[in-house]
């Protein structure tokens, strides 16, 4: 009767050991992964709450800007730095400032339409113009190119002097582009602001100035026309 109860006990034992052991496992292979997903969904939230405060402060931030004065900026900027190369408002800007010289005439140009950049990458466009008329007005002309937009560089001059003859100046200029990037910033990273040397940059950039009304900037049909006949 002894090793009866004996058995018995341990057989109650053994029973609410093997229950023990199924409650851990059914809570190791079911509520484990719970709350593991009850963690990973808290910092989900967590993380998307600090991405909305950040928009936020992104939001407040440009609210609190002026439009008129960004938009006006912008506009001016991409005509002093154009984003696409184009040839026809640099060749319309040169024979505008020649013109503004009674005894200036455009003879030659050549055009260097350069290498092909990346997005984001400056490009630029090169003009040979061979002019002729007086020295005064040659190197006013000269001056005139530095102050007009888009961007120009006087890289090259060579003035040539003939007492029979005006005389006459061969002049290589550049033009440049930067195209605009194909991939905006991450809606959570933080707003570049303007800094005090781009501000700088703006000021001087901002003298600059176009002989070209709207109205008088070329619309090239195509076809027969020449755009480059001077």
């Amino acid at each position: 009767m002894g090793k009866i109860k004996d058995f018995s006990k341990n057989k109650e034992i053994f029973i609410q050991f093997f229950l023990i052991l199924v409650i851990i496992f059914t809570g190791v292979k079911f509520l484990f992964p719970k709350i593991q997903e009850s963690f990973q969904i808290r910092h989900k939230i967590k993380d998307e709450k600090e991405r909305l405060t950040k928009l936020t402060q992104k939001v407040a931030f440009l609210e609190s800007l002026d439009e008129y004065e960004l938009t006006s900026k912008t506009e001016f900027l991409l005509k002093v730095l154009p984003p696409e190369e184009d040839i026809f408002i640099p060749l319309s800007t040169l024979k505008s400032l020649a013109s503004q010289f009674s005894d200036i005439q455009i003879k030659e140009m050549k055009i260097d339409l350069g290498n092909e950049k990346a997005a984001g990458q400056l490009s630029s466009i090169g003009f040979s113009l061979k002019i002729v008329g007086s020295k005064e007005n040659i190197v006013n002309f000269i001056d005139k190119v530095k102050t007009v937009y888009p961007l120009m560089r006087v890289n090259e001059i060579s003035i040539s002097l003939k007492e029979e003859e005006l005389p006459s100046a061969l002049i290589k200029i550049d033009t440049f582009f930067l195209g605009l990037p194909k991939e905006i910033g991450k809606v959570e990273a933080p707003l570049s602001l303007i800094t005090s040397g781009e501000e700088k940059i703006y000021k001087e950039v901002s003298s600059l100035n176009s002989p070209l009304q709207e109205e008088t900037i070329p619309s090239f049909s195509g076809g027969k026309e020449n755009p480059f006949s001077l």
